[in-house]
Parts: C-alpha cells; structure tokens; sequence
C-alpha cells in the first residue's frame, strides 16, 4: 500500500488532510479521553491492528501522551489551556497524527516509525516547542504556528518526503532535515499567504536526490535562512521576501543543482550561494533578483557547466562571485549608486557580462583559463571599470556612456587577446595593458575603440608580437599615448 506519489508545497495551499473519518474504520480498538478542569494527565497506551486514539483536554497543567504499536493507528490530540505537555508515539506501518493545541508553554513530540506516516500540529499561543521525528517513506509534516518564541524540529529518514513549517510571529526557529530521495521541505505558506514574524529561523538539511528546498513569503527583518542540500538535481528556492537584516545561506553539493531567488527586497541582506558540482546554475529562467540597499552577495560555484543570473537594484550593494571550472556563465547587473561587483572565473570557456546603471559603481572582473568572454556596459557618471584576463583567447568589450567617469581599466595576459573599447562622455580615462602575441585594441573603420567627449585620456601598453593598435579619439584637451615593445606591432590613432 505504498504510495510514491509526491505532493507538491503548493498544493497544500489547497488542503491539507489527515483523515477526515478517523475511526470509522476500526475494529479492534478505540479510545477517547474527554477532560475539562485543572491538572489533568491523560495516557494511552494501545498494541493491535487498526487502533485508533482521541485526546481533548480544556484547562491548565494538562499532559497527554499516547502510543501506539500495530498497524494502521490513527491518534488525534486536542488540548486547551496552559503548559499542556502532549507527546503521541506510534511504531510500525500506516500512521496519521495530528495535534492541536492552543494555550502558552505548550511542548507537543510527535514520533512515527513506518513508511507511510502522516503527522499535521497546528499550535496557537508563546513558548511553544513542536519536535517531529518520522522514519520511513512517503512521510509528511506539516506544522503551523502562531505567535512568538517557537521552536520546531523535523526529522524525516526515507524517500518521498514532505516537511512544511509555516509560522506567523516572531523568535520563531524552524529545522528541518530529510535523508533520501524526491524530499521537499521549507518555510512556505498555506494558502498562499505570506510568512509574517522577525527574527525567524530556518534550516533545512537535505541529503539525497531530487529534493526540493523552499522559502516563500517572507516578511520580517532579522529572518535566517539555512539550505544545505547533498546529492543531484536539488532545487533551493526563495521566493517573495520582504524585510531587512536577512541571512540567506544556500549550499548545494552535487550535479545540476539550481538555486532561485527572487523578489526579494529589503536593506542590509546577506546572501551567501555555494554550489559544488557539475551543471549548477543560478536562476535559470528565473533570475536571481534582490531590490535594497547595502546587500551583501555572495555566489561560488565550482565545477563545470556552471551558471548564474543576479541584479540588484539599489544602493552600496556589494556582490562577490567566484566561479571555478569549465564553461562558466555569469550575467550581473546592477541599478543604484555605490555598487561593488568583484567578479573572477578561473577555468575554460567563461563568459562575464556585467552591467550598471547609475553613479559611482565599481565592477572588477577577473579570468584566469582559456577562451574567457568579458562585456562591462557602464551608464552614468564617476563609475569605475576593472578587467583583468590571464590567458589564452580572451575577450574584453567595455562600454562607458556618462561623464566624469574616472577609472577604466584592462590588462590581458595571453595569447590571441581582443580588447573592444567605447566611452562616450566628459572627463574620462582609460588604460589598457596587454602582454602576449596576437593582442588588439580595435576601432578605427571597424567597431570600438571610439572615445568621444571632453579630457579624455587614453594609455595602451602593448608588449610582445603581432599587436594592433587603431583607434579614434574625438573632443576636446584628449590625449593618446601608445607603448609597444615586441614584432610586428602596428599603431594608428586618429584624433579630431
């Protein structure tokens, strides 16, 4: 009676269901326990088939604990009221469980040992503790709080699991970890609404194929979001978060693993992405979008086929990406005043396209391998532009349109090296410096190399065979200056 079919985060926005007729079914055992006053303790304890087990208890100190040994056991706590201790254990083939408690100082301990488990804890009031532990397959959680100061724990051990911790309040921790394979789990909303509370913690530990790690809606500042995911193929998303001083970690370790994050928005967030594998990639279709001021990115991947998509939008943001392996993909933009882009890839086959709209932003780009691509488009004004390639058949295209831009610079060091350069705008400079054979600048009838504006100044230091300097300079107070040392070099600047 094993069913392998994966339910989607989603569709728990649709229903949720434990079984709606619990006990109808049963025809060995059935216990209800109904208590209403003070000091209440009520336990259960049932071995047999097809057990089935109620607990409502309405009042102060109550305690509940029920287990279950058999098959097909059904237990459904109810309580009420202050320091309500409630623990439901059940051990052996197809468990539901639910609990409900409503009250302060509440501690609820689920523990299901099967493989087709099911346990829902829905939990209303402060200083709440929900512990969930399922072993098997096909498990699922899910947990909903309300209020302030919880905590809740999922464990899951087997294939196909399902853990959902959605909370609305604040001090709020949540931990999740699943060992197997098609595993999803995260902090993501019934109902579609958003996760609302501050100071909100989630973890979730992921280790096997397939699995699924999601963040969605949230709303808050001083929130902290864990992702560790082993294996292949794992998806970490985060999605619609909204507040100030959040702390997002990614770590995926395996092949064709993909991270999402998207509309987020707030000031002073930490974003730290680490992908270890082949065929990695960053926002895919979906890409990866932070809106906020002093933000703090930070993406490494390492292996082969790796990719990543990021802009920000805002102001004093600073991004860091380390890229190491073959055939590595980066586009970066930037949109605001006072951005910092710290962009290198060492490997084969990279490509870097970075881009920034506004004042006083700086992009340094950095590639050390073989056949590297570098384009930086660069709009506004006192912006600075930094490309270094070591290698062999690198690229740079750099585009500059704005005035009293200060600082544009690119060194290559290799073989068959190009670089592409246009600045539009008053008061600008440029220095490139190539070391290798079969370096170029460009310009002149053919494309780039075209500066145009008012004091400008323009220094190319070229050292070793076949270089190729032509260009084309117009303005006013410009000046050229061209260092070649090596065979075959050829140098034409116009200036008008």
């Amino acid at each position: 009676m094993k069913s392998q079919a994966k339910k989607s985060l989603i569709a728990l926005a649709i229903a949720t269901g434990l079984s709606g007729n619990a006990f109808a079914a049963s025809s060995v055992s059935d216990i209800s326990v109904v208590q209403s006053g003070q000091g209440q303790e009520a336990t259960v304890s049932q071995t047999g088939l097809i057990n089935g087990a109620s607990v409502v208890q309405t009042g102060t100190d109550q305690v509940a604990t029920v287990q279950q040994n058999g098959v097909w056991h059904e237990a459904t706590i109810n309580s009420t009221g202050t320091d309500n201790t409630v623990k439901i254990t059940q051990q052996v083939d197809w468990h539901v469980a639910s609990a409900n408690v409503v009250g302060d100082s509440n501690n609820v301990d689920v523990s299901q040992n099967g493989f087709f488990n099911q346990s829902s804890n829905d939990v209303a009031g402060n200083d709440n503790v929900v512990g969930v532990t399922q072993l098997g397959e096909v498990n699922d959680s899910q947990v909903e709080i309300t209020g302030t100061e919880n905590s809740v724990s999922v464990k899951q051990d087997g294939d196909a699991n399902l853990a959902v911790f959605r909370v609305e309040g604040n001090d709020n921790d949540g931990k999740i970890k699943q060992v197997g394979d098609n595993n999803q789990a995260g902090l993501i909303s019934l109902g579609l609404s958003a996760n609302v509370g501050n100071n909100n913690d989630v973890s979730v530990n992921q280790a096997g194929n397939n699995n699924f790690g999601a963040a969605k809606g949230i709303a808050g500042d001083n929130n902290t979001v864990d992702m560790v995911q082993k294996g292949d193929n794992h998806v970490g998303f985060v999605y619609a978060l909204a507040g100030s001083d959040n702390d997002i970690s990614m770590d995926q370790k395996g092949k064709g693993n993909t991270a999402y994050l998207a509309m987020t928005t707030g000031d002073d967030n930490s974003v730290d992405i680490t992908q270890n594998g082949r065929g990695n990639t960053i926002g895919d279709t979906l890409v990866a979008d932070i809106r906020g001021d002093d933000n703090d990115i930070t993406i490494t991947q390492k292996g082969d086929v790796n990719g990543a998509e990021f802009q920000v939008w805002g102001n004093s943001n600073d991004v860091d990406l380390k890229q190491k392996g073959d055939a590595n993909f980066a586009t970066f933009g930037a949109y605001g005043t006072d951005n910092d882009f710290d962009l290198s890839s060492k490997g084969d086959n990279n490509e870097i396209v970075a881009f920034a709209e506004g004042e006083d932003n700086s992009i340094e780009v950095s590639q050390e391998g073989d056949v590297n691509f570098a384009y930086v488009d660069v709009v506004g004004s006192d912006n600075e532009v930094d490309v270094e390639q070591d290698g062999n058949q690198n690229e740079t295209l750099i585009s500059v349109a704005g005035n009293n831009n200060a600082d544009v610079t690119a060194l290559q060091n290799g073989d068959l090296n190009l670089i592409d350069l246009i600045i539009e705008g008053d008061e600008n400079t440029a220095q490139i410096a190539q070391s290798g054979n079969g370096n170029w600048v460009g310009g002149d009838d053919n494309s780039s190399f075209t500066v145009a504006g008012d004091n400008n100044s323009l220094l190319i230091t070229q050292a070793g065979n076949d270089n190729l300097v032509v260009g084309s300079q117009a303005g006013n107070n410009n000046s050229i200056s061209v260092n070649q040392s090596g065979n075959m070099n050829i140098a034409s600047v116009v200036q008008y």
